[in-house]
Parts: structure tokens; sequence; C-alpha cells
């Protein structure tokens, strides 16, 4: 009997211990199919999000696309525009058809279009030019008339951003030896390749014309409150093209002076020769706008090399938004013959 007892007895730890190393086996089994289960999940969640991502991108593209080619065909409306409207090729002035700015809406898609005559505002090619000669730095004989008026220019915002006469001419001189070719310093102001390879990060300068206005940002002493004043203001045409004094503002106005001074005009001197404008709103002739008689009035007499009375270079601004999309473009046409024009330059924002 006590056999059987101690026999039970052993038959019935067995048991637990079999029973116990089962539930062991079914934790385990059960833990592993949750670590599975997670991976799964997680692999789905990711490949789903990496799915919807790629198409974020395809649609993204798609559009960008899509607003690159209104843009194309906003640039081609304003070129229709102006061989129908255009100019006359020996007086160009605001008011007339050419000069416009409208909207237009292509299915989801709207935009703007903005056509201005590119010889309203200073052409920053007109810059070049030697400025070691034997004058004194601040000598008006230093400078041709394109720099003077530069210079006047960089003292016109007295409110915003007051610069005295020598940083107006250190900042030109900057800007003449980003353009020339040598290594030869302009001045206190100027700056060579060896100023811009001490830069973090360093890069060298252009040594030739300026292919767009934003490369202005990259010149010694352009500071970025200084260049969003100027920009407005600024364009990149072949050199020699000058302002036309039918479309300037009044501000690149007040730039046209007596050779002899760097200093602009007051807004009282532009003020008057405002209010002696022509009636019909355009000066034929450069001689006219010499002989204007508010000269008299404020006591100076203009110099007038690179003014003129027309244009043969058009700048048509497009903008288009699209979904997500808003983007805008800058081109530069030039007249060619009555009817034909072609695109000197393309610049795309965002």
């Amino acid at each position: 009997m006590s056999a059987c007892l101690t026999l039970s007895a052993f038959d019935r730890r067995g048991s637990v211990k079999i029973r116990a190393s089962a539930r062991k086996q079914k934790g385990a089994v059960l833990i592993i199919a949750l670590l599975i289960v997670s991976v799964a999940a997680g692999l789905a969640i990711r490949f789903a999000g990496d799915f919807q991502l790629g198409m974020a991108r395809a649609e993204s593209r798609w559009h960008g696309a899509q607003t690159r080619s209104y843009l194309r065909g906003a640039e081609n409306m304003a070129v229709y525009m102006l061989s129908q409207f255009g100019p006359a090729p020996d007086l160009a002035y605001r008011g007339e058809d050419w000069d416009v700015e409208f909207p237009f809406e292509i299915d989801e898609a709207w935009g703007l279009v903005a056509v201005d005559d590119a010889r309203s505002r200073f052409n920053l090619n007109d810059l070049a030019g030697d400025l070691t000669g034997q004058h004194s730095h601040n000598d008006w004989q230093r400078f041709s008339e394109p720099q003077r008026r530069f210079i006047r220019l960089l003292q016109s915002f007295p409110n915003e951003l007051p610069l005295h006469e020598n940083e107006a001419i250190a900042i030109l001189e900057a800007v003449v030896d980003w353009m020339d070719p040598d290594d030869q310093v302009s001045g206190f102001g100027g700056a060579e390749a060896d100023y811009y390879q001490s830069m973090d990060p360093p890069y060298r300068p252009a040594n030739s014309a300026f292919v767009s206005v934003d490369e202005l940002r990259l010149v010694r002493h352009v500071t970025p409150e200084l260049m969003t004043l100027l920009r407005p203001h600024l364009v990149v045409l072949p050199a020699g093209q000058g302002l036309n004094i039918n479309t300037v503002s009044d501000l690149l106005l007040g730039t046209i002076n007596t050779q002899e001074t760097l200093q602009p005009l007051t807004d009282m001197d532009v003020g008057l020769l405002r209010q002696d404008w022509p009636p019909d709103g355009f000066f034929s002739s450069v001689q006219d706008f010499a002989g204007n008689t508010a000269w008299q009035s404020i006591g100076s007499t203009p110099n007038t090399q690179g003014l003129d009375v027309a244009t043969e270079y058009f700048l048509v601004t497009t903008q288009v938004s699209l979904v997500q999309q808003r983007r805008s473009m800058e081109s530069v046409l030039h007249r060619v013959d009555t009817n034909r024009y072609e695109v000197v330059r393309r610049s795309d924002s965002f």
C-alpha cells in the first residue's frame, strides 16, 4: 500500500510538471505570435507611409511640371500681346496698351501676368568701368555717369536705410571689382578673390557681367536689407541700355542730376519735375526732358548720357498658383523687329 501511495504521489507531481511545462510553451508561442503581429503591423505602416509619400512626391512633381507649363504659356501670352500692342520703336511711355497687368484662370490654376519696360529699371551691367585713375575717391570725375547714378540710388533710402556718400562709393567699388577681370582692388571698398575666399563658405567673384539681379547679394557690403530695397529698381540687360525717362519711377528719376554731384535729387525736386511733366504723359525726346523748365527751379543741369525715350527690352513677370504650388518667373524679352521677340533671360522662383 505504501508503494502505491508513493507511485500515486509521483504521478501527481509528474502530471503537475507536465502541465506547467505545457503552459510555458503556450505562453512562449503567444509571445512569438504577438511579436510577429507587431513586426507585420510595423512593416505595413512603414510600407503604407512610403507609398503615401511616393504618391505625394509624384503628385507634387506633376503639379510642378503643370505649373511650369502654365508659366511658359503666360509668357507666350505676353509675347503675343507685345507683338500686337507693343510700343513704337522710337517711343514708349506709361499708359499704352502694352503696359498691362492681368489675371488669368485655367482649370484649377490661377495666375497673373505683368508686362513692364525693362529700361525703367537700373541696369547693373552699366556699372562696368575702371576706378583706378588719379582722381580722389569721391571726385565725380572718377566715375562714369551710370556709376554716379548708382551712387545716388544707394543714397535714395534715407528713412529705411540711410547711407553716407562714402558708403555708397564703397559699394560701387565692390560691384566694379565683382565684374572686372583683374585682381586689383578698386579703392578702400573694393574686394577681389582674396576677400571672397576668406568667407565661410568661400567663393570667387564672377569677374564678368551680371547674369541675374540676385547675384548682387554676393557682393561685399550688400546686406539683405539693402538688397530688399534695391531689388524692385534693378535689372540685368546687355550693357549700354540706359534708362527710359518716360517709364522710370520717381526714385530712379531722382538719380538723374548734374554730373558734378553724387547726391540724388530731393523729393521736392522730383515733385517739381513731375508737376512740369508734359500733359500727354511723355517726352518725345531727351532734349525735351533736359529742357524741362523745372530744372531751372531745381538749379541743376541733368547729364543726359544713357537716357532715352524708347525701349526694346521688356520685363515679363508671371505668377501661377496650383494646389500647393506657388511659383513665379521673370523673363526679359528683346524686340528683334516689330512683331518678333526673343527671350534673353529667364529666372524662376518659388
